[in-house]
């Protein structure tokens, strides 16, 4: 009976931090941050089964940033070849994080609107009065002075970087072998605050990749 009720509270313990990692009530479930919101959707403000408004994926449906090109990061070490992020339009991960993250476009500017309840247009102390972001999730319209993005990070090594981790190690990490914000981030999962992939504690995540 012990072993039986021990097994049961393990399960009730997994299930907590299960839904603890959920993206419902994350940050990142835009419900959290309209106080007068009746839509009952989640993952509508980023994507819909039907009638994306571009040809964007994967079945992308918030409106893009027009906000042009954001620039590259430049370094005298930097031995890799970075393709710049132009705007939302590229089909690329980082574009479509930028779509909010930029601070031009609402959160809540859909092209498909969700099915159940309507979309609010009163906003938390982390977006303006139109419901772009000007917290500290804002990272504006110019990338040259953040961790670069769109790096090929193969050709670093190619091109000297004695300071990196094989490719092969990391290739969980890159998509079509880029570094992509969705390197170090894991959108639906709030888990490791801010939506990490693993803890930075003892500079765990830079140490992925990186060789110090």
């Amino acid at each position: 009976m012990k072993k039986m009720l021990l097994i049961a509270v393990a399960m009730i313990f997994v299930a907590g931090i299960a839904s603890a990692a959920s993206i419902v009530d994350s940050k990142h479930d835009m419900r959290t941050h309209i106080t007068n919101e009746t839509n009952t959707e989640v993952c509508v403000y980023c994507h819909t089964p039907h009638q994306q408004g571009t040809s964007q994926y994967p079945l992308w449906n918030h409106t893009l940033s027009a906000a042009g090109s954001y620039g590259a990061y430049t370094s005298p070490t930097l031995n890799g070849t970075i393709s710049p992020v132009p705007n939302s339009n590229d089909g690329s991960v980082t574009s479509l994080c930028m779509s909010c993250h930029d601070g031009t476009v609402a959160v809540n500017a859909l092209f498909n609107p969700p099915n159940v309840g309507t979309l609010g247009s009163a906003y938390t102390a982390a977006l303006d009065g139109t419901g772009k972001i000007v917290s500290a999730a804002n990272l504006g319209t110019d990338l040259r002075n953040d961790h670069p993005v769109n790096l090929d990070y193969q050709s670093s090594i190619t091109n000297g970087d004695s300071g990196l981790n094989s490719a092969a190690s990391v290739s969980s990490l890159l998509i079509g072998g880029q570094v992509t914000c969705a390197s170090c981030h894991q959108v639906h999962d709030p888990a490791i605050v801010p939506f990490l992939r693993v803890t930075n504690t003892g500079s765990t995540l830079c140490l992925t990749c990186h060789i110090k």
